[in-house]
């Protein structure tokens, strides 16, 4: 009896052997399957991402039509950037005159009112303009 359950033992542990050895290449056969598709996914698109950069039109206009475009995009942005940086000037010669009349010096911010044209404020800066002469005006008169 002791040599039929030596050859069971025997059995099992070479069933089982062979059951691992089994279960391993699946996987391995498995992975290898996805592997491959996820190679062919990302050559696939390689391939048409340069497909599509070859098949692109090149820009068929002049490098002297394109540097006029951007000239022209510059010469706007540079003159809208100065027409801000004017009433950002305005804006900072209010606040300090405003600033100046808080602290009691109001010939200080007099002489400041007067560098402002009135004539070139937009709505927001006449009011302010007008509050502020106002407050001037009755600070000097105290």
């Amino acid at each position: 009896m002791d040599k039929k359950n030596k050859k069971t033992k025997q059995n099992n542990s070479m069933f089982i052997y062979t059951s691992l050895i089994f279960a391993v290449a699946l996987i391995l056969i498995i992975l290898a399957f996805f592997g491959q598709t996820n190679i062919s996914n990302l050559r696939k698109a390689a391939d048409t991402s340069k497909a599509i950069e070859t098949a692109a039109p090149d820009n068929t206009e002049q490098p002297s039509d394109e540097l006029a475009k951007m000239a022209n995009i510059i010469s706007n942005l540079d003159s809208e950037n100065k027409d801000l940086k004017g009433r950002l000037d305005i804006y900072n010669s209010l606040v300090s005159a405003n600033a100046l009349a808080e602290t009691g010096s109001y010939d200080e911010a007099a002489s400041l009112m007067e560098k402002i044209n009135p004539d070139t404020l937009t709505e927001e800066q006449k009011l302010l303009y007008n509050q502020i002469t106002n407050k001037i005006n009755e600070g000097r008169e105290q």
